[in-house]
């Protein structure tokens, strides 16, 4: 069984205070849920939101089977952002998410023999404390813990835990090779 929460006919604007529950999703208004973002739950997987969360456009988030992910109150989740929760996903109050930022609790188990997709997940959970900012395009994986305060640059992967008020990113070199050093058959290149 699943449960989708997508509203069609554009931005959802409640402007009282009061609680919603759609059976695994909750949230309290006021909420501001883009039309293109889904909120997507798998059987016993819940999503709560508290006060003042805002979901922009074509962002995702997604709870499996017996996951729990838990938005904390003024919020922001990004354009394109995706949340993939196999067990606990946790954001804090006050974070900010930019545009096409991807937080996963789960890596696919590769190294056994047999299909791919049939091989299961590890699993851990991923909680980012309060007053955190999160850049474009940044990748949190799982198992991490980013502290209160903590901003993380634009593009960075994040793999281990963040303490309290840091400034993370990614060193990054430009690289440049040529990618062919030959002719092949006289076929210019």
């Amino acid at each position: 069984m699943m449960n989708y929460f997508s509203l069609g006919l554009g931005l959802l604007r409640a402007t009282f205070l009061s609680v919603c529950s759609l059976g695994a999703i909750s949230f309290r208004f006021p909420l501001r849920l883009d039309a293109t973002a889904t909120l997507h739950t798998r059987r016993k997987g819940k999503i709560r939101m508290k006060y003042h969360v805002s979901v922009n456009r074509g962002a995702r988030v997604v709870a499996g089977e017996k996951a729990d992910i838990t938005v904390g109150s003024y919020t922001q989740i990004g354009y394109n952002n995706v949340i993939v929760a196999h067990e606990r996903i946790i954001l804090g109050d006050y974070v900010m998410l930019g545009p096409n930022v991807c937080i996963y609790d789960h890596d696919h188990v590769y190294r056994k023999r047999g299909i791919m997709r049939d091989l299961g997940y590890t699993v851990a959970p991923v909680e980012i404390q309060d007053n955190v900012w999160i850049g474009a395009g940044v990748i949190i994986l799982k198992g991490v813990t980013i502290g209160k305060g903590s901003v993380i640059a634009a593009g960075t992967v994040v793999n281990r835990d963040i303490p309290e008020n840091s400034l993370v990113y990614n060193q990054r070199e430009l690289v440049i090779k040529r990618r062919i050093t030959e002719d092949a058959d006289g076929i210019p290149g």
